[in-house]
Order: structure tokens, then sequence, then C-alpha cells
């Protein structure tokens, strides 16, 4: 392995600050729950209830924005209270002019600009792991969880209730959080990890009950404690979601369609739960965005379904995707298509037949789960040669299973864990992969050492291939200093990619990067940061295909304004991201890119964000330039709009076109032109907390013009001579995707939901002079017109709780 001399100085460098920059930590605040007797507080946000006046009285709230360790400038104060169901919250928000307290609507879930309050909890008390509970001022919530002590994860939807009261002194919030909710294990007496924190919008000031300083590493680990609770017996819980779906799809011929199914959450003991859907439907979830792909690798797209993203983080590997659940359920493809036969009809998605996740913690800190799923033959209707038309098999009846375990060493905040994968199909190719990662941390969690060791194993007609990852890593974090070096391998043939997901094999990495944070004012800069990073990359061959450098610097100002530019260098190298369509290894020029941000402040009513982009060869003769502008507007408090416009040309001197076996091997090219246009946007309509309207839009458009074909002279060259291609390459593409969802919860856990969807496209294969000008409304507004489909879809989620 080759490791550039850089990466040696920054790991001494590294080492050498680590030394002095671990600053004290804060001292741990404690705070006492009292026994509810008789009667538990009535939720409905006014503090008035008997129990309210014994409870002890919590405060000395400390900022952490904007003038960390200071005195937060309006008193918050908090009591708890519990019984054998649940805990209890009640939290005064003291304001000296509450007629400036900032009160806007969302959906659950959703980030607004407004005054919130949140309490987060750690009911293992192991410094990793919690939950966290955030109610804004006019009773919209936001719930999630924590894990590996430093991660915020707002897609899980916990049972629970708040209500919020504006009054003469400022605001107060009303918590009843059921045991059942948090899952823990059976005491004598509790201890629980605590924290409460408050936002004053309008003086951008974020305070603290226990103080967790910006420069401090980890999140759950910084938090208070929660002492008195005891004679209590955690929940063995069970919650039922049944629901009822219909569905019409409005295309060249009408469709309607109707089921049932249910989400199963049981616990099985007071910290082991096990969730399981049956006959799962995911209409609700909004459509992947549009793009264009020039590349030979995979397009990424996030996790949307509820089923699979709620509880996602305990199934994450720290370096590695080795579950991408996109691959459980999607577009049915495994099989082709006979040679000579015409396709006619096909499902867009593979149906779950069931699925099921068992997660729990143990009394000895293991952190497991198991995840199973089984899928549904799909068969695409198509006709044969002869004219017959036949179902052909597309994608097999096939199983995934996932499990993963996490034990928890040292002082509780470091962790080893092991994690394997198997996909497996009937009568078809079967895949699996192991591994063995570690999180060790050192000098109060600012030193991290981490690795990740996999091995791959998958089929391929009859054969098996094998691969292995070796990633070792050194992080610092916290302090005015934090930095990083690494080392990766990934052998040729390693694949995870029937379950998990990878870009590329065959490559061996070295990278080193710092960071030199101010969180203290300085003139007009209120806090800064200054990261520079450098990486090389070899293939199994020995060939450099990536080495470079890239320094970027992050500012906000007094005003509230933020200021982001980066620049990068990439030398010369080669490219071998081509030999997987048989193509070859063609030198990659040196070249750079830059690009700049600016934000206005968030706070305002209307704000924008605006970023130039460019990137270039040194010779000049690939390029590209990018606008990406964005406006987000609140004309009420609770309207909310947000409109993304972008603009990208890239101008690419040797395109990839493809490879022709002529008197020899021809490797093609092309000189490519092409122009990008999208213009997503989306608003939000919140007409109480349980009750909002969200409407997605994203016209695309974006033409490519090719012309001068070339062939590659001689591999590892960049060296072409012209070569005759009688086709015509270029293309017109432009589609129109949008979503309109009615979401009401009219009970805690029980919604409904009506959608709209619209997915419309058009690909000309015939393309003119004509179709190559880019004349962005005339072609956006044509989106409107193509060809498409129309989802109408009503659903109804209703929780029972047993």
């Amino acid at each position: 392995m080759k490791v550039n001399l850089y990466v040696f100085m920054l790991a001494s460098f590294l080492l050498f600050c680590s030394i002095f920059s671990v600053n004290a930590q804060e001292p741990i605040k404690f705070a006492t729950a009292i026994r509810v007797n008789p009667e538990p507080p009535k939720i409905d946000g006014i503090l008035d209830d008997e129990v309210w006046r014994k409870a002890p009285i919590h405060e000395g709230f400390l900022q952490r924005n904007p003038n960390e360790g200071e005195e937060a400038t309006e008193r918050t104060t908090f009591q708890i209270v519990y019984d054998d169901e649940a805990i209890y919250f009640g939290i005064n928000c003291y304001d000296s002019e509450p007629n400036k307290i900032v009160s806007r609507l969302t959906r659950r879930d959703g980030w607004i600009e407004a005054d919130w309050v949140s309490v987060s909890l750690d009911p293992h008390c192991d410094r990793q792991s919690g939950c966290w509970f955030a109610v804004y001022a006019s009773g919209a919530v936001r719930d999630g969880v924590y894990s590996d002590d430093r991660s915020m994860d707002d897609t899980w939807n916990g049972v629970w209730e708040v209500k919020t009261k504006t009054h003469e002194s400022g605001w107060s919030a009303e918590y009843k959080i059921p045991y059942h909710v948090l899952r823990f294990s059976p005491k004598d007496e509790y201890i629980w990890g605590l924290n409460v924190e408050r936002n004053i919008t309008r003086k951008k000031e974020r305070s603290q009950w226990m103080l967790n300083r910006r420069d401090k590493p980890g999140l759950v680990s910084k938090f208070g404690r929660l002492e008195g609770i005891h004679s209590i017996n955690p929940p063995m819980h069970l919650e039922l979601m049944p629901y009822v779906m219909g569905r019409s799809i409005l295309a060249d011929e009408r469709d309607l369609f109707g089921s049932i199914g249910a989400d199963i959450r049981y616990g099985i003991t007071s910290n082991i739960s096990l969730n399981a859907t049956i006959n799962p439907d995911f209409g609700q979830v909004e459509a992947d965005p549009s793009r264009l792909n020039l590349t030979a690798f995979e397009d990424f797209y996030p996790e949307r379904r509820p089923f699979f993203v709620e509880g996602s983080a305990i199934f994450r590997n720290w370096d590695y995707s080795l579950l991408h659940s996109r691959r459980i359920g999607g577009s049915p493809r495994y099989f082709s298509i006979p040679e000579g036969a015409e396709e006619l009809e096909r499902p867009k998605e593979t149906t779950i037949l069931g699925a099921a996740k068992l997660t729990g913690k143990t009394d000895t800190k293991t952190t497991f789960g198991i995840l199973e799923a089984v899928t549904a033959p799909e068969y695409a209707t198509i006709k044969q040669a002869d004219g017959k038309e036949t179902d052909h098999l597309i994608e097999p009846l096939t199983n995934y299973f996932v499990g993963r375990l996490i034990q928890d060493v040292l002082d509780g905040t470091s962790k080893v864990g092991l994690m394997t994968t198997a996909v497996n199909r009937k009568e078809a190719d079967a895949a699996y992969a192991g591994a063995f990662d570690w999180a060790l941390k050192f000098r109060k969690e600012t030193l991290e050492f981490s690795g990740t060791m996999i091995g791959s194993l998958t089929e391929d007609a009859d054969a098996w291939n094998n691969g292995y990852i070796s990633h070792f890593e050194f992080d610092k974090r916290g302090g005015w200093l934090e930095a990083e070096i690494g080392a990766s391998a990934i052998s040729p043939g390693f694949d995870i990619n029937d379950l998990g997901f990878i870009r590329r094999n065959n490559m061996i990495n070295s990278w080193g990067s710092f960071s030199l944070i101010r969180n203290k004012p300085l003139s007009i800069i209120r806090s800064a940061d200054i990261s520079c990073q450098g990486s090389t990359r070899w293939n199994y061959d020995g060939l450099n295909v990536g080495k470079g450098f890239d320094i970027s610097y992050w500012g906000e100002f007094l005003n509230y304004w933020e200021f982001h530019a980066h620049y990068g260098r990439d030398f010369e190298s080669f490219n071998d991201d081509y030999v997987r369509w048989d193509g070859p290894v063609i030198k990659r020029p040196s070249s750079y890119f830059a690009h700049t941000s600016i934000r206005t402040d968030s706070r305002r009513v209307v704000n924008f964000s605006f970023r130039p982009e460019m990137s270039s060869h040194d010779n000049g003769l690939t390029y590209m330039r990018g606008l990406n502008f964005g406006v987000e507007f609140r004309p009420l408090t609770n309207v909310w709009l947000l409109m993304e416009p972008s603009y990208r040309r890239n101008v690419i001197y040797a395109q990839w076109i493809g490879r022709f076996e002529e008197d020899s091997v021809r490797y093609v090219y092309g000189e490519l032109d092409n122009k990008t246009l999208d213009f997503t946007t989306r608003a939000r309509f919140s007409f109480t907390p349980g009750l909002s309207l969200e409407f997605f839009i994203q016209p695309f458009i974006t033409i490519g013009d090719y012309e001068n074909f070339k062939e590659l002279v001689a591999e590892k060259t960049y060296d072409f001579k012209p070569y005759s291609l009688n086709e015509n390459r270029d293309y017109h593409r432009r589609s129109l995707k949008s979503n309109v969802v009615l979401r009401w919860e009219f009970r805690p856990g029980s919604t409904l939901f009506l959608v709209w969807s619209q997915s419309r496209s058009s690909s000309l294969e015939e393309v003119t002079l004509e179709d190559l000008e880019f004349r962005p409304f005339d072609r956006l507004i044509s989106s409107f017109s193509d060809d498409g489909s129309n989802v109408f879809l009503v659903k109804l989620n209703y929780w029972l709780g047993i």
C-alpha cells in the first residue's frame, strides 16, 4: 500500500495535538422524579395539577448557542412525576416578551424555525442510545432515537402525548410518555440519562439543562441523570396497526386495487421487541427524484418506507452499507427477457409477502437485531417471436436475512460488532456477507480507533466468488482540532450489492484530514471551521486511480448568515471505471473543482440560498458550470414553501460510448454538451398539529448533444483519433413527478392518508436540432402534457395498544 507523505505528517500532528486538546467535562447534574399519588396530571398543557405543586423544580439552563456557557436569557423549569404506567414532564418556558414567541405549525417530525422544547431520555443509561421527544409552542411534535452516542434519527414514531399552552408568562408543555415507548430492563431502582433543551427562535438561542458543549464529541454520553424512579414494572406491550387501502391508477387503462395488511409490534420482554409487517403497502411514500447518471455506477436513493426506516440504525455497519433495504421489494429485474421477445407489461415493484424485525438490548449491554423478509416471484407479460403472449419469470421467490450483534465494551462508550447478511433465491444464485467491526474510544471519547473487516461470497452460474474489505481509521473528535487518518482495501471480487450497496471494488485507499474549529466570535464571524483533506486511491493492478486534496471553509456571521467555500484539486491519474463495461483504462487529466454557497438568516419569513459551482480539466476541454438557488417562504404560521431550481451544464471531451468489435477492438467516445434543469418545489399546509397537506413537484429536463466521435489510440492514454459513428446519440429527456399527501393523525398512532401521485415522462427517439435547443420554460411546461399515470390512494392505519 502506498501512502503519501502528508498522511504521515498529519498523523504526527494529530497525535501531538490530541494530548493537549482534551478539555474538562461539565459536572453531572441530577434530577429527581416523585411518584404520583393518587391521580396523574391531566395532559392539557396547564401545570395546575396538585402533583406539580409537590414535585421538585429543576432549572439552571445554560446556553449552547449563541454564547456558550452563559446563563440562558429566559428562565426554564421542569418537573418530573411518574406512576405505574408512564413518566410525566411539566415544563415552563418563561418569556419576558410572550408576544414574541414564535409559534408555527408543521406536520409530525417536520422541522421549522419556531420555539420548541425537548426531553431526551437514556433508559438503559448506556450513554450510547436513547430517545427524544420535542414539542413546538404550537403543539406540533417531533420524536426520534439516538444511536452511537452521536446519531439522531427522527424516522421513529412513538405513541405518547403532549399538550402546550401559551400564558402571560410564556408557554408550558405537559408530557405523558408511557413506559412501553421507552423499553428498559426491570430493576428495583432506576437511574436514567436525561437532558432537557429549549430553543428561542427570535434570539437564535438554544439552552440546555445539562450543557453539552460544542467542542465535545457525543450526545447521549453528555446527559445528566434522572433519579427517584422505583417499584415499577416495564410492560410487555402489544401494538397492532391494521390498515385498509384502496388505489386507482389512471394511465392508458384504469386499474382499481384494494388490500389489507397489518404492522405488529410486540414487547417480548421489557427490552426486546418484535416488529412485523404483513402485506405492507408503501403508497404514501414520495417518489424518488429524477437524475441524470452518465457514470458506470448505480445511483443511491435513500430508504423512505416506514417499516425499514424505523429502527434501521441497529442494522447499520459503521463504515459500509451491508444492508441497503431498497433491495427488498425493489424493481423486479433479476431475470432478463428472452432474446427476440417483446415485453408488454411488468410490475413496478416486487411484492413483499412479509417482513419481521427482532431487536433489543440485554442486561449485559449486548444490542442485537434480526431482520427477515420474503418477496414473491414476479412475472412480466411478453410476446414471443411466434406472437404468443406468455408470463415470464423476472424475479424469483427470495428470502432476505440480516443479523446484527453489538457489544458495549470498556466504559460503555466503545463497542465491537458482528453482522451477517444472506440472500437466498429459489432456483437462482445466492449471496452472503459477514462483518466484524469495532469503535474503541479513549481519553474521554475524544480519540477513536475504528475499523471493519468484511467478507463476501456470491454465486454466479454455479461458481462462487469471494472478496473482502479491510478498513482501519483513527479519529480525533472535539476541541479546536478534529482530525482523521485511515486506510482501506476492497478486493476485486468483493460484492455486497445483492442486499447492500457499494459503488466499486478493486481499490486501495488512504486518506487524512483535519479541521480547525472556532466556536467563539471573531470580528464579524460568530463561528467557523476550516477543513483540509487528502487521499490516494490505487487498484489491485498497481494503477493510481485517484489522488488529490480539497480545502473547505464554513462560517456563520454575526447576523446569522452562513457562508461556505470549497476548493479541490485532482491530480493526473487513471480511470478504470468503464472496465466493468468492457471498456479500457484511460488517463484522467488533472482537474479542479470549486463551489461556494451563502444562506440568509433562516429565522426570516423569506430566506435564500445561493450556490454556484464549477469544475474543469486543466486543458479546459472538459468543464462544468452549475447554479443552485433556493427560496424558503413562510407567509403564515402554518404555511411553508420551498423552491429549489437548479441548472447545470456539463461539457465532456471524452464521454464513453461503447466497445465496438470490427477488424480490431475500438473504444469509442464522443464530445457531449449536456444541459440539465431541475425545478423542485415543496409546500406544506398545516391545519392542526395532526392534520397537514404536503405537496411535492419536480419538473426535470436534460438535453445532450453529441459530436466529434473518436476512438482511443491506446489504453492508458488520453489520445484520440476520429471515428465514424453513423448513429444519432443525442438525447432529449424530461419528466414530471408530483405527490400530494393529506395526512391526518386523528388519534395517537392512527393516521388517514389521501394521496395523489403523478408521474409523466418523455424521451425522444429521433432528436432533431430543434429538440436540442434549450428553452427552459417551454421544455418544463411541455412536461405537464407528456404521457404518464395518475395514482389516487386512500389508506387508513389504526393503532391498537394492548
